[in-house]
């Protein structure tokens, strides 16, 4: 079918918000900004920074809902998403002391199976249109059965599509078990918690995990480190990537910023050592801004010239 809208890439996202956040200006004025919000949202809205033209697909109801089919375009961003009986929750983030405090957070939808289905069938158009889907994982409180990704990893691989994800824990196991990841992005921090990897594993160690998650049928596998060292397993090739640290503002979307740049440098046949300096200033540059997966490319380009790769030595 023809890509009427001209997308490039979808992204499928089971959790979409209403962010407000309270900030103090420089009178010590409340500021107050309200923006749409979520992992799949974040992404997308890097993928718009690199110059891709995303399209969303996830749950909007109620008010909330409302609210994100109207802001979301204002970032350029396609959003299509399946109408819930449920309203879209919404959270309240107090940043005027710098440090970000929750203040409130309304509950997920529970969607029935008719919007499951609508959600499902939507997806699949959506990326048969684009011929590459970035998947993202749920949020805490997302009923979405996990099942669904089983499901959608073995439809996607029938149709054909490229599979970025940004997965850990249950969902990854259940997308794994359905299907192919072209390129999955996975944390340190995740793996730890999904017991895959030691808090304190080594750069072999690391590359270990990444061949074993390559395995269980993710062809290349990126693992960020907390410690701004990323691993990358590109099919047999194993790299190490690492820039100056820089004073962060918010870490919160820089993984999702390096996400969108592993779509963006799969998308237009990026190698190896070029696809993870992009990851890596594209996560570089967000953590120097109060806004989520918000990389300014002309600073993603010259952090790009700072980020030294290396080989990783069999059996080092």
């Amino acid at each position: 079918m023809p890509n009427h809208n001209h997308s490039t890439i979808s992204v499928f996202a089971p959790s979409l918000f209403i962010t407000v956040t309270i900030e103090a200006n420089e009178e010590g004025d409340d500021d107050i900004h309200i923006h749409p919000g979520g992992q799949g949202l974040w992404v997308a809205r890097a993928l718009q920074r690199l110059g891709e033209k995303p399209v969303i697909v996830g749950p909007a109801g109620g008010e909330a809902g409302r609210a994100l089919v109207a802001l979301v375009p204002a970032w350029g961003i396609d959003l299509n998403p399946i109408t819930t009986k449920g309203p879209s929750p919404t959270y309240v983030h107090d940043r005027r002391n710098a440090d970000r405090r929750e203040v409130a957070r309304s509950p997920l939808p529970v969607l029935d199976r008719h919007e499951l289905d609508d959600l499902y069938g939507k997806i699949l158009e959506k990326a048969s249109a684009t011929g590459m889907c970035v998947v993202t994982g749920k949020s805490e409180g997302d009923s979405l059965p996990v099942d669904f990704y089983e499901r959608l990893a073995a439809d996607l691989d029938a149709l054909g599509i490229q599979v970025v994800g940004d997965l850990h824990g249950r969902e990854l196991d259940s997308f794994l078990s359905g299907g192919p990841i072209t390129t999955l992005k996975v944390s340190d921090e995740d793996l730890v918690e999904d017991g895959l990897l030691d808090p304190a594993a080594s750069i072999r160690a690391r590359v270990e995990a990444a061949e074993r998650l390559q395995e269980r049928g993710a062809r290349s596998v990126v693992i960020s480190g907390a410690d701004g060292g990323t691993v990358g397993r590109f099919h047999s090739q194993s790299l190490t990537a690492r820039l100056p640290k820089l004073q962060a503002v918010d870490h919160r979307g820089s993984g999702d910023a390096m996400t969108a740049a592993l779509a963006h440098a799969l998308r237009h046949g990026m190698q190896p050592k070029e696809t993870l300096v992009l990851a890596c200033a594209a996560g570089a540059a967000n953590v120097t801004r109060h806004g989520l997966a918000n990389p300014p490319p002309e600073l993603v380009e010259e952090l790009s010239k700072q980020v030294e790769v290396e080989d990783v030595a069999v059996g080092a």
